[in-house]
């Protein structure tokens, strides 16, 4: 059966200093990897590095922002003169706005939503994708969401259409580079227990199953470990055939539709 460890491989993650992108450090270094984590909170990311240190890992910090090309570009150019390649990617980093109607949602909401969670995945998979096929081969997940499929009424326009964009991103470069041992996918959660939850997760177990149980059936939030764990299955060996494809997590929400 082919394995799930990382022995030996390099990853990066982006927005690793909390969430889903902290969480998914940790499990990438828990089964071997060398992680380079990315964020823009360097005391939080510095945490990280030092929390994978502990439990016998390997990890170091870079601090970058993903509305910035130079940034991103010195990040992979940081984690190949660090780890000698860079073998996966876990490009997580996005930002999020509250439902806002069209006709009032702003220019500005519009720009600074697309710049990090679109044109900042763009330019991430670039810049992977070009020292990957100078190493010879890796793998890229990028994080969508449910709402890659649907409409949302808690998010805003932007953050719905960069989710949609993300997944065609992710199927694009699954086709181009897969001859060039390049597998590119991603996962798609629903909602999630992350610190943007923690005043409705404080309000106890019925609070969330009332606010969750018209999305989620299992009326909870999907577990930051779930994900980490789905990306850590992607980025192995035991996925070697999974290319241009997703895992929902979602507790069955899609399923309702």
């Amino acid at each position: 059966m082919p394995s799930q460890s990382l022995a030996g491989k390099s990853a990066l993650v982006t927005g690793a200093t909390s969430g889903i992108g902290e969480a998914t450090a940790y499990a990438l270094a828990d089964a071997g990897a060398q992680v380079l984590v990315v964020g823009r909170r360097r005391e939080l990311g510095e945490q990280v590095v030092s929390n994978i240190h502990n439990a016998g890992g390997s990890a170091s910090f870079y601090a970058a922002d993903m509305h910035s090309s130079v940034d991103i570009n010195s990040m992979v150019e940081t984690a190949v003169s660090l780890f000698g390649k860079l073998d996966i990617a876990f490009n997580n980093a996005g930002i999020f706005d509250r439902m806002n109607d069209f006709h009032t949602y702003s220019d500005d909401s519009w720009d600074d939503m697309l710049a990090v969670n679109l044109t900042g995945v763009f330019r991430c998979m670039r810049t992977e994708l070009a020292a990957m096929l100078t190493s010879g081969g890796g793998v890229i997940i990028n994080n969508a969401s449910t709402v890659s499929h649907r409409g949302s009424h808690r998010a805003g326009p932007a953050y719905v259409a960069a989710k949609h964009w993300v997944l065609g991103l992710t199927k694009q470069a699954a086709i181009q580079y897969v001859q060039h041992n390049i597998r590119v996918n991603a996962v798609s959660p629903g909602p999630t227990e992350t610190p943007v939850a923690a005043p409705l997760v404080s309000q106890g177990p019925a609070a969330v199953a009332a606010a969750l149980s018209q999305l989620n059936p299992t009326g909870k939030f999907i577990s930051p470990n779930a994900i980490a764990q789905a990306v850590v299955y992607l980025a192995s060996d035991a996925a070697s055939m999974v290319n241009g494809s997703e895992i929902v997590l979602d507790g069955g929400q899609l399923a309702l539709l």
